[in-house]
């Protein structure tokens, strides 16, 4: 069952070379992931009421164009499937005509915020909007921490970081990956593939690594990591760059 609604893309949402910036684009699909939970009695307040949350373990982002300031756009997204343990949800931001900008692929788990662990798939929730039972788990590139990185920067997870499920929001990930790259680079350059993982909970008050390494061979690659201070990965992202046109 897809979900879809129009959306203005708003300078706020934009950097200074007028695109839409990759946080906010993060922010804009798990808004209109949220309305379709809400209509469907799923959303944050109703698994608050269980004492249960949605977390996001992994993406996979294909971006043909990021949209500008102004630009008319419709988010779609649409639970692709689930099994024992994990959720599957698609994202699209497409123009009126239905040109597709970016499409996103996302696996989920139900989270007990007390406990802090995952829990099995609650499979009449999965009903209510429309999800098939999968027999086979969707594929996601496997991704592993480099043995090097070229550059490090340390951060503080604020309080305006977090989310309902108490921990690093996944979209201020973004920030500390983007942070890390030189401005000319990025008024030069733009993503054309994301895949990130998430492996452990950024918490309040902690204060990791955001490290990066980049190759520039046949396609410019940029591979990222955040680390605790321990030296655990707590997410792993790789990032594939284009010129701009």
């Amino acid at each position: 069952m897809k979900y879809s609604e129009n959306h203005t893309i708003e300078f706020s949402e934009c950097d200074e070379n007028q695109r839409l910036k990759l946080p906010a684009m993060v922010d804009l699909l798990m808004q209109v992931s949220e309305h379709q939970l809400e209509n469907c009695a799923a959303g944050t307040n109703d698994l608050m009421k269980r004492g249960l949350g949605w977390v996001v373990t992994q993406y996979h982002f294909d971006i043909q164009r990021l949209p500008h300031p102004q630009e008319q756009v419709v988010l779609s997204t649409e639970a692709s499937g689930y099994n024992r343990f994990f959720e599957y949800r698609d994202f699209e931001i497409a123009t009126p005509d239905g040109e597709a900008l970016v499409t996103a692929k996302s696996q989920w788990v139900l989270f007990d915020i007390k406990n802090r662990k995952m829990v099995p798939t609650d499979e009449e929730l999965m009903q209510r909007f429309g999800a098939p039972e999968l027999k086979k788990m969707p594929r996601f590139p496997r991704l592993r921490p480099q043995k090097e990185y070229d550059s490090s920067r340390k951060y503080r997870v604020r309080y305006d970081d977090l989310d309902t499920n108490h921990h690093l929001t996944n979209s201020h990930y973004f920030n500390w990956f983007i942070d890390m790259f030189d401005r000319d680079f990025l008024k030069d350059h733009v993503v054309k593939t994301i895949d990130l993982k998430f492996d452990r909970e950024v918490r309040y008050g902690e204060t990791p690594l955001s490290l990066m390494k980049i190759e520039d061979e046949d396609q410019i690659k940029s591979y990222h990591a955040i680390e605790d201070e321990q030296g655990n990965e707590q997410a792993i992202c790789e990032l594939i760059w284009r010129k701009n046109d």
